[in-house]
């Protein structure tokens, strides 16, 4: 790695790409439509949303990334060009499944929207019916924006939510970048390491995106207000590095008095306020976030980006405080459900990992493909943090951090999901620093980079473009590998329309598997589901939904792929089950090509 630097422009060379990236990014728009244009969502198959996309989507991905490098290797960058190319790189990665897909995806959207709708119009929350009603700023937040534009229901948020949200991270991430003591090359080259490795899918309309927005926002703003007190640069020898780790426990590193203010004490004052609100919107919203905002503001005043120590000690004490008391509904009796994992490391790894990787062959290979994309854009950030020069360590703690919520608590079965989304931010960062490490710094680089080697401009910017576009395609794929079965027709929507308007309040629909659009209109349906996620036969699932005994059955499209794609059952299964449910009395009331509604006679 010694002198390789793909980002590295030669200071005497003054050579300018007029418009060359923004021109390329506005052809990928192009592109990109035509491609919307040419893609059918009805004939995707097992592999998820990238087999319904044509040539033009991935020439508009293979141009946006050539566009971005282009204006990286550019001599004075220009950040509005980046921004908007980076912009346009989320428009097309997380707006194509919202373009084809008829209504929103994932099951927990429409959960979620009749969770606001009964607060917009009840006025109050829903006590002892659902955990999430014991964090319910988010939803009240919902509620608020329902009323004020006039919208009767949230179903007009749910489909295009995705890309707004991502969009809206990206304010915080530019500061975060310019802020995290990164070069500026890398800060931008991060942002889009972190977007095109985000296949988590944790920005559905729900409240974990709105506190990951929260999240940012925070450290964003604590990395603005102080920088770190820089001092003469330190040995690279492991013994004085590892003294310098334990001085950095010193009582005085706790008061903050290694930091330099950014501002002076009133917008501090102001701005730190600003923060605190922020953590206690947080803490009503949502069970894990605060915790993880605890860890960064603990981090960042153990690593210098943090001027007091109370800004640790508020937040902690407003995420107890709520779950000591606002949240007592959810803790009481169920003590054992919170903390029975903790410390089972092993545990929470294989209800994590292993348990995910079931089913069909082509699951076994999304789910190994995102595994093997999480580990090289973390191999990758092992080698930037190596390489680079920096006076703090902060990116490096607020990396590795979010991994330690896997001691407490499996998160039922997502929280290695959930740490790796709070991760990407910074080890985005840590390995654009691969490439274009920082060459100056009060800490020295372990992997020193000498008299940096300068590429051939056409060679550093091919190869560049070709780590993007690969990271680009694999996150098409990652994400939307589970859209053969999570991305809903009009008609499974309309299918359970149909039974919530010939329900009875306390009636049971009855579902094969939670993939479908349910919950959207209110909570006095109960919807229960034959499937347990064990594996069973299909004989033995059928026989479990006769005996949830429910006045209607819906069987749809989206739960015969999760069928064939999770469980592993042959095409066709879904016959059986039909069979089953008309031997034992069940008769169709409502059809639609992809959904079909029973009622029990």
């Amino acid at each position: 790695m010694r002198g390789l630097s793909l980002l590295s422009v030669n200071p005497l060379s003054r050579t300018s790409l007029p418009g060359g990236g923004v021109t390329l990014g506005a052809l990928a728009l192009v592109f990109w439509v035509i491609g919307l244009t040419m893609a059918s969502i009805g004939h995707i198959h097992n592999l998820g949303l990238i087999t319904v996309l044509g040539w033009p989507y991935f020439v508009a991905l293979a141009l946006l990334s050539l566009g971005v490098v282009l204006e990286l290797q550019r001599d004075e960058l220009a950040p509005r060009r980046l921004i908007a190319l980076i912009a346009a790189f989320v428009v097309v990665l997380f707006g194509t499944s919202s373009a084809l897909v008829p209504v929103a995806t994932i099951t927990d959207s429409y959960i979620h929207m009749g969770f606001v709708g009964y607060i917009a119009h009840h006025g109050h929350v829903l006590n002892n019916y659902d955990a999430r009603f014991s964090w319910p700023g988010a939803f009240a937040l919902a509620a608020s924006v329902l009323a004020f534009t006039g919208q009767s229901s949230a179903l007009v948020f749910l489909r295009w939510f995705p890309v707004v949200i991502e969009l809206a991270y990206l304010a915080p991430l530019l500061v975060i970048a310019r802020k995290s003591g990164v070069s500026k090359r890398a800060s931008y080259l991060g942002i889009v390491f972190f977007y095109v490795g985000n296949w988590i899918y944790q920005d559905y309309f729900s409240p974990q995106a709105l506190n990951f927005f929260f999240f940012l926002v925070v450290v964003a703003t604590v990395l603005s207000l102080w920088s770190p007190l820089t001092s003469a640069p330190s040995e690279r020898s492991l013994a004085a590095r590892w003294n310098a780790t334990l001085r950095s426990l010193r009582p005085v590193r706790w008061g903050g008095h290694e930091t330099v203010a950014s501002f002076g004490a009133a917008r501090t004052l102001i701005l730190s306020a600003a923060v605190m609100i922020i953590v206690w919107a947080s803490t009503v919203s949502h069970q894990l976030t605060p915790y993880l905002i605890v860890l960064a503001l603990g981090g960042l005043l153990l690593t210098r980006r943090l001027g007091r120590p109370e800004m640790v000690v508020g937040a902690a004490v407003l995420t107890w405080a709520w779950i000591s008391l606002g949240a007592s509904a959810f803790w009481a009796g169920s003590l054992s459900r919170i903390f029975g994992s903790f410390g089972h490391v092993s545990a929470s790894l294989n209800a994590n990992v292993a348990s995910r990787v079931v089913g069909s062959s082509s699951h076994h290979f999304i789910v190994e493909t995102r595994i093997a994309s999480i580990a090289v854009l973390f191999v990758l950030a092992v080698v930037g943090a190596l390489r680079r020069s920096t006076d703090d360590r902060a990116l490096e703690f607020l990396t590795a951090a979010p991994f330690l919520t896997l001691v407490a608590q499996s998160y039922g079965g997502e929280a290695l999901l959930r740490a790796t989304l709070f991760a990407l931010p910074f080890a985005g960062l840590l390995a654009a620093s691969a490439f274009a490490p920082r060459a100056d710094g009060s800490i020295a680089a372990w992997i020193t980079s000498g008299q940096a080697r300068q590429w051939p401009r056409a060679a550093s910017t091919a190869g560049l473009a070709f780590v993007v576009l690969a990271f680009a395609i694999v996150f098409t794929l990652d994400r939307g590998g589970n859209d053969d079965y999570q991305a809903y027709t009009r008609g499974e929507l309309n299918a359970t329309n149909y039974v919530y308007d010939h329900i009875a309040p306390g009636q049971t629909m009855g579902l094969e598997a939670p993939f479908l659009p349910v919950g959207q209109t209110g909570l006095s349906v109960d919807v229960d589901y034959a499937s347990n996620g064990s594996g069973m036969s299909v004989t033995k699932l059928a026989s479990r939904l006769l005996r949830l005994n429910a006045p209607y059955v819906v069987l749809t499209t989206s739960q015969e792929r999760w069928g064939v794609v999770v469980e592993g059952y042959p095409i066709g299964w879904q016959r059986q089950v039909r069979a089953d449910l008309l031997n034992d009395g069940y008769t169709v009331v409502a059809h639609w090509p992809t959904a079909t509604v029973y009622q029990k006679n």
